[in-house]
C-alpha cells in the first residue's frame, strides 16, 4: 500500500508509534485535533474544547442533514462521527493509513454508525470519487500534511458540486516561513520536518485565501481563531511541560512527537495562526 508523493513512513512515525497512540487515545479521546476554548470559559475543559470546536466546523459547512460530505484525513472518525450525529450529516472519511481506517471502522461500528459513516483508503490529492460527488468537504488539521496543497485543494474542488462547501481547520505560520524570525525559524522548521508537515511550508495565513481562489473556489471567511485555540494550548504545555523535560532527559524524545508539539511550539505561538477558512463552489451562471 502507497501514495506516491506522500511520506507514509514519516506518517507512521508521527501517528503510529506507542508514545503517539497514548497521547492520541489518552489525552485527545482519539481525536486528532485541538479545542475552540469560548472568552470566559476554563481553559481546562480539553474535550469541552474538542467538542465545540467540532460544533464550529458543522457550523460552518452549513449543510442540510443526510447532505454527502468528505472528511480528508479523517484519522479514527472521531470528526466525522460528530458530524453525523449533531448535524445529520453523511460523511465519507478518507486516509492513507490503515490503522487509522482500522479504528475509525472499529469504533463506527460500536456506535452502530457504520450506514452514516464510511471510511476508505486514498491519498486526497487523488480521490477515488466522480466529480461534484459530495455536498460538502473538510480537512480538520490535515492540509498539513498535503504535499502539493493546491494539488489537493483543486481535488476537493473537483469532487464537489457546484455550490458545495469546503471548510479548512488547523495551524499555519502567520507569513512564509523565510520572513520569520531566525530563532523561531530554528524551532519550526525542524518540527514540520518531525511530523510530516511539508504542506505547512507552502501554505500560510497570507496566501490560503489566494490558493483557494485559483483552485476555483470562492472564499467566504478566513476567521483567525487563534484565540480562542490558545487556552487548549496553554493548558496542554502545563500538563506536559514536565513530562517532556523529563523524556528528554531520560527516554526516546522521537517516540513522543506530540509531547514535544505541546511544548516546544509554545514558545514559537506568536508566529503560529489558527484559522478556519469557508470556501464555496461557484454556482455556474445559468443561459
Amino acid at each position: 500500500m502507497g501514495a506516491e508523493g506522500l511520506d507514509l513512513a514519516g506518517l507512521r512515525r508521527v501517528y503510529g508509534r506507542a508514545g503517539s497512540k497514548w497521547f492520541y487515545a489518552r489525552v485527545a479521546r482519539n481525536a486528532r485535533h485541538w479545542g475552540w476554548t469560548e472568552p470566559g470559559q476554563s481553559k481546562w475543559r480539553l474535550w469541552r474544547a474538542q467538542r465545540q470546536l467540532e460544533d464550529v466546523l458543522g457550523r460552518k459547512l452549513a449543510l442540510p442533514a443526510r447532505a454527502r460530505v468528505l472528511d480528508v484525513g479523517c484519522g479514527a472518525g472521531v470528526v466525522a462521527r460528530a458530524m453525523a450525529v449533531r448535524f445529520g450529516l453523511l460523511v465519507t472519511g478518507v486516509d492513507v493509513l490503515d490503522f487509522h481506517l482500522a479504528e475509525a471502522r472499529r469504533l463506527s461500528a460500536r456506535a452502530r454508525m457504520g450506514a452514516r459513516t464510511v471510511f476508505r483508503y486514498s491519498d486526497f490529492h487523488r480521490l477515488p470519487f466522480g466529480d461534484g460527488e459530495f455536498d460538502g468537504a473538510y480537512s480538520m488539521e490535515t492540509l498539513v500534511h498535503s504535499y502539493d496543497p493546491a494539488a489537493a485543494l483543486a481535488e476537493f474542488h473537483r469532487v464537489l458540486r457546484p455550490g458545495g462547501r469546503l471548510v479548512l481547520l488547523g495551524p499555519m505560520s502567520t507569513g512564509p516561513l523565510e520572513e520569520l524570525p531566525a530563532r523561531a525559524r530554528a524551532l519550526l522548521e525542524p518540527y514540520l520536518d518531525a511530523m510530516t508537515m511539508v504542506g505547512a511550508r507552502v501554505y500560510h495565513a497570507g496566501n490560503l485565501p489566494r490558493l483557494l481562489t485559483e483552485a476555483g473556489f470562492e472564499v467566504e471567511e478566513a476567521l483567525d481563531a487563534t484565540p480562542y485555540y490558545l487556552p487548549t494550548s496553554e493548558a496542554v504545555y502545563s500538563y506536559f511541560r514536565l513530562p517532556w523535560a523529563v523524556l528528554r532527559r531520560l527516554g526516546d524524545p522521537a517516540k513522543w512527537l506530540n509531547l514535544r508539539s505541546t511544548v516546544e511550539m509554545y514558545a514559537v505561538r506568536e508566529h503560529v495562526a489558527w484559522y478556519v477558512h469557508t470556501a464555496v463552489k461557484p454556482v455556474a451562471p445559468s443561459r
